[in-house]
């Protein structure tokens, strides 16, 4: 082979690897990769904090309440009361947001447990309620039995009439509590006419036996 093409052919050879080299270098620049904070693991899931300031010391105080006993052990403090233990809770969640996710996965959890808004199904579970499944055929009649003893009021539920057909209201509530049971639990919508009150009365197994 001529000296000068053999020549020629290694040396474009060697600056296809650096140029193999180099790409790679480019795809995985890991002195470069952004570090990740708690904060922007959390993007586009709802912060406590995120709420207007009316709601905050409700919610707080009702996160604290719903997991007192977890709370108190993460925060190393067992003399707090809802009051003192929701105040103590959203500094704590404060104090987290900044951290370097990878480097703080057992803080991340915790984060995720108790500085979210979470759902009203997760909020009865944490009470102790149990959201009725599709199968749990007599449960629901004894909910919907009870709910038509104390005349709820059907339009809760989206029933309309006033007449108590079970087989067909029953549908119609499954679908409802399955809808519903996933909205943000928000502790300043008080009251029997919040959703938390609604889906706990007709859609769980308690339900009959609330008033």
């Amino acid at each position: 082979m001529n000296s000068t093409y053999l020549l020629t052919a290694l040396g474009a050879a060697g600056s296809l690897s650096v140029g193999v080299y180099l790409t790679r270098d480019h795809w995985m620049p890991q002195h470069e990769q952004k570090v990740k904070s708690i904060e922007e693991a959390l993007k586009g899931r709802r912060l406590i904090s995120s709420l207007p300031e009316n709601s905050l010391t409700k919610q707080w105080e009702a996160e604290f309440e719903s997991a007192s006993n977890e709370i108190k052990n993460l925060l190393g403090n067992n003399s707090l009361n809802a009051q003192t233990g929701g105040v103590e809770l959203s500094k704590w969640c404060s104090s987290k947001m900044s951290l370097n996710v990878d480097e703080n996965m057992d803080v991340f959890k915790n984060v995720e447990k108790y500085c979210l808004i979470r759902s009203i199904s997760s909020q009865l579970a944490r009470k102790q309620k149990t959201l009725l499944k599709e199968e749990q055929a007599d449960e629901w009649k004894s909910t919907y039995k009870k709910r038509q003893d104390t005349t709820s009021k059907r339009a809760d539920v989206g029933l309309s009439g006033d007449n108590w057909t079970e087989n067909d209201d029953l549908s119609k509530v499954k679908a409802w509590c399955t809808s519903n049971s996933e909205q943000e639990f928000l502790a300043s919508q008080e009251g029997t006419d919040s959703m938390y009150s609604k889906v706990l009365k007709w859609c769980t197994k308690e339900g009959a036996n609330e008033s």
